[in-house]
Order: structure tokens, then sequence, then C-alpha cells
């Protein structure tokens, strides 16, 4: 039976009972309007967030506000195709990056696949995944990787997404490109909501 999201939601806040969510200073650029969340498709906190916690964050964003999602490569074996892929697809469509997005995800902690995670992992299996859940050839995908667009999404993602995991871990939430929210701090979507509009 699935979970529902209110349930999800409610799990992932329950055992906290500060009344106000910590913002810590970190060591990277600053932006303007800017809200970044630093994700891995192996990380399966990241996965509950992605389902319960950010579509919510992102709806209830201040208008003018940008959201940017941040790959991290450095977690999972297959954890640069999986970036590779999202940056590809986020050239094409917003929606052929949730599919792959979605479909990765699934493969790793809902069907825990043996060729896409531990030792057993096979090389271009998790592209492969996410690829075929956002109707992407190989040829539209490596002319979409090799764009500049996407070569600039990776690169910028390696800038700032090892220096925040490092900080408390993932997924992270980032207002204003450098305080990030202590995730273990937040008590509920509404308090989420009210940090991000504090420290924007």
């Amino acid at each position: 039976m699935k979970t529902s999201l209110t349930t999800l939601t409610a799990a992932l806040f329950m055992t906290f009972t500060a009344s106000a969510a910590e913002v810590i200073k970190i060591d990277t650029p600053a932006l303007d309007n800017t809200v970044q969340k630093i994700y891995s498709v192996y990380c399966p906190f990241c996965y509950k967030y992605e389902k319960a916690v950010t579509p919510n964050l992102i709806k209830n964003l201040p208008a003018g506000t940008k959201f940017q999602a941040i790959c991290l490569e450095n977690k999972g074996q297959l954890g640069i195709e999986a970036c590779e892929v999202l940056a590809a697809a986020q050239t094409i469509s917003h929606k052929k990056y949730k599919q792959a997005k979605l479909a990765m995800y699934s493969a790793v902690h809902d069907q825990k696949l043996k060729n896409v995670k531990g030792s057993t992992a096979v090389k271009g299996d998790l592209a492969a995944i996410g690829l075929k859940a956002a109707g992407m050839s190989q040829t539209e995908f490596k002319n979409a990787l090799n764009s500049s667009e996407a070569q600039d999404k990776l690169a910028y993602d390696r800038t700032i997404a090892l220096t925040i995991a490092k900080k408390k871990g993932i997924p992270a939430i980032v207002i204003s490109g450098n305080k990030m929210i202590d995730t273990s701090t937040i008590t509920s979507l509404s308090n989420l909501d009210e940090t991000i509009k504090k420290y924007l």
C-alpha cells in the first residue's frame, strides 16, 4: 500500500520539536532571490523530499524567486551519469527532466535494482532507465549533453554541490546562495516556507 503524501510529510518532520528552523552560513557565492536544493538520486531522504516536500516548497516561493535543483555527482556508483542525464533532459523540457529523475529514483529505492547500485552497478544502466522514461534516444541525449547549457549546468553544480553536502548532508536547502537550512530543525512545511521567506 502506498504511503500518502500527508503521512510521508508528517513522518519527515515528526521527530523535530524546534520552534524555528536554523540557518547555517556556508562558504558559497551569494545569489539574490534564489532557493537551491542539493540532491542525489541515490539519497533516500532526497527521494522523500522530492515527493512530499519539494512541490510545496516550489509552489509557495515568493514571487520572483528562482528555484534551482543541484545534482550531486559524488554519491552512488553511477552518480555522474545520473546528473548527466538530468542536465541533458532539463535542456529539452522540465517534463523530461522530471520523468528521468523519478524513474532513476524508483530504480534505486523502490525497485532496488542490483545493476544500478553497489558493487554490481553496471555503467550506463541507470542512464538508460532515465532516458527511456523521458523518451530520449541516445542521439538526442548526446546532443543535449554536449550543449553549452547542459555543460554549464554540470560545471556549476560541481562548484557548490559537494561543498554544501559536506556541511550537513543532503537533501540540503540553500537560500540566497550562502545560507543553508539545517533540515533537522524544520518542524513543518509552513515552517520551511517561513524560513525561506525570512532569509531571502
